[in-house]
């Protein structure tokens, strides 16, 4: 669901929305003050962008959404599947922004976790009954490698969340309309898509194949005992809606990426 405040437009889970606990956003491209080619809601520098610019787009979004930038922390996403955990409270969170991994898994108020996407899938997580939250960067890579499944069981076993109240919103992301792959990447996804009659995710048309990551996820989600009531689906493509949304494909390579946060209030 887009919104707008400002200049700023955002999408929203409606499920996540029915929750008191939490503010939650799935960022566009728009309201910030880089330039071409990462115009203009840039979270991301390591692409060329000035630092400065960066620092006003988390200055915007923390206004936007009630959080001190300097506790919002995105990590160094690799298109794995490790999971990174938070459990305990951390005054300074900037040396934590080194870690490798492409999930971030938290019981602690206050830090507003986030990745950072430009077509691939972010997923945020929510468990209202034990206060835990997370975030996911699901690329390709990481759907194969089922990075939402071993989240989830990360919040089972390391925060005692029961399944059945997880809630799950995958946010903005590119379609299957637009997500055209070679057979190396179909190989990954064969071995694991078996157990889904993968033709549900995979479709060939002519000489190209295209993969859905929303489907995967929702399917790897719902596999993992998430109750279906409890995801919701945004379904934007950010390839065909490059003029809201980043996007890797759509933009050429070089752009920006959207912040994509969850945060426990205090």
């Amino acid at each position: 669901m887009l919104k707008q405040s400002g200049n700023i437009a955002y999408a929203a889970s409606p499920l996540l929305e029915t929750t008191n606990f939490i503010s939650h956003g799935f960022l566009s491209r728009l309201g910030g003050i880089s330039k071409p080619p990462f115009a203009s809601l840039n979270f991301d520098i390591r692409e060329g962008d000035a630092v400065e610019n960066v620092k006003h787009s988390k200055a915007i979004a923390g206004r936007l959404f009630g959080f001190d930038a300097s506790r919002l922390l995105t990590i160094n996403q690799v298109h794995g599947s490790d999971i990174f955990t938070i459990d305990k409270p951390v005054k300074d969170i900037s040396g934590l922004s080194k870690t490798s991994a492409d999930a971030i898994i938290t019981n602690q108020c206050g830090i507003a976790i986030g990745v950072l996407t430009a077509d691939c899938v972010p997923i945020l997580l929510a468990d209202p009954v034990k206060n835990v939250v997370g975030v996911v960067h699901a690329g390709w890579k990481g759907t194969a490698k089922g990075i939402i499944e071993k989240a989830i069981e990360t919040m089972v076993k390391q925060f005692d969340s029961d399944k059945k109240a997880i809630l799950a919103a995958i946010g903005p992301s590119i379609g299957q309309c637009c997500y055209k792959v070679d057979e190396t990447v179909i190989k990954e996804f064969g071995v694991r898509s078996l157990e889904f009659k993968g033709n549900e995710f995979i479709e060939k048309k002519g000489t190209a194949w295209r993969v859905d990551l929303k489907k995967t996820n929702y399917a790897q989600l719902l596999k993992s005992g998430i109750l279906k009531q409890n995801i919701s689906v945004e379904d934007i493509c950010t390839s065909c809606r490059n003029d809201i949304f980043f996007s890797y494909r759509a933009d050429g390579k070089i752009t920006g990426r959207q912040l994509n946060f969850i945060m426990m209030k205090k």
